[in-house]
């Protein structure tokens, strides 16, 4: 009992964290998605010149300035398709009611938060508990095959100017902790 109200209290605060920033940078609302959001069909999320979109195809799209980098693989698959940050910590892209793909990330009921950074990777934070693998920051020891990939919960990933070139704006340091229930 009492590590499921730690874990609570460490979800609802790295919930939290992640709000404060992304509501402190310009244009916060078009990077993420809550639990309980969706996108439907030509919609998108943007952050300095990366977009995910959600193609009237079907597919969800990650771009680079205009180049995919990233694909759901699901084009064709319905009609009228939407993304939707479950309240369990699932991204699923429905068609119509049905699942035309999943990243199986069901972590039961919470508060889970779609991220689209600067550095080109979609991330689910509620922990860590799925990302593209697309990042450009290359972090030590990470190998990116732009492969789907699960995150390490408790792994703190943090980017500063120093050690990325020519990438203005992520002098900013961000730090996430969690710990493993």
């Amino acid at each position: 009992m009492a590590a499921a109200k730690s874990s609570f209290r460490l979800s609802l605060l790295l919930l939290l964290a992640v709000s404060l920033v992304l509501l402190s940078s310009p244009g916060a609302a078009d990077e993420f998605l809550l639990s309980g959001q969706s996108l439907a069909p030509g919609q998108s999320l943007t952050n300095c010149g990366i977009t995910l979109s959600m193609q009237t195809d079907c597919n969800l799209v990650l771009y680079d300035n205009g180049n995919a980098v990233w694909s759901s693989g699901t084009s064709g698959r319905g009609s009228n398709c939407r993304l939707s940050m479950q309240t369990d910590g699932n991204l699923v892209i429905y068609s119509d009611s049905n699942a035309a793909w999943a990243s199986n990330t069901d972590r039961g009921n919470g508060n889970y938060v779609l991220v689209l950074q600067r550095d080109r990777n979609v991330v689910i934070y509620g922990s860590s508990i799925w990302a593209t693998g697309t990042s450009r920051v290359a972090v030590a020891g990470a190998r990116n095959a732009g492969k789907d990939h699960e995150a390490s919960a408790g792994a703190v990933v943090v980017a500063n100017a120093e050690s990325i070139e020519g990438e203005p704006g992520l002098g900013r340091k961000i730090n996430m902790m969690t710990n493993k229930a």
